[in-house]
């Protein structure tokens, strides 16, 4: 399938945009130990932002690679992510709870899922 360059570009800031996550999540991982990362609380609701920007991105991506069946489950397993995510809200106010959720569940659910995704995608990012 070729990309138009309307197409790449989405597909670009995507990717872009996965890993801005990525980096922010290590931030707040970072900020549990590291008292000068002031700014983690910020951080973790612009992530909260940009899962939610993430999900409505995939749905125009399951519509664009709809013939593509296997990218197509890649992108829906995003859904896990957002069940770890899900568990964060009960336990919120909880900050050992929280730390331990975001280390130990949230962000390695949401790395391995951008791995999959950067692989599944390359094709497309390569053009």
């Amino acid at each position: 399938m070729q990309l138009s360059e309307a197409q790449f570009e989405m597909v670009d800031r995507y990717n872009s945009l996965l890993h801005t996550v990525e980096e922010a999540f290590e931030y707040v991982v970072e900020s549990f130990e590291n008292y000068e990362r002031t700014q983690g609380d910020q951080v973790l609701a612009d992530i909260f932002s940009a899962l939610s920007q993430i999900r409505n991105t995939n749905e125009n991506l399951v519509s664009l690679f709809r013939e593509e069946k296997a990218l197509v489950t890649d992108i829906l397993k995003f859904e896990a992510v957002i069940k770890e995510v899900e568990k964060l809200e009960i336990q919120f106010e909880d900050q050992t709870l929280k730390q331990q959720l975001i280390k130990t569940n949230i962000f390695p659910a949401f790395q391995a899922w951008k791995l999959l995704m950067q692989k599944s995608l390359e094709k497309y990012t390569n053009q």
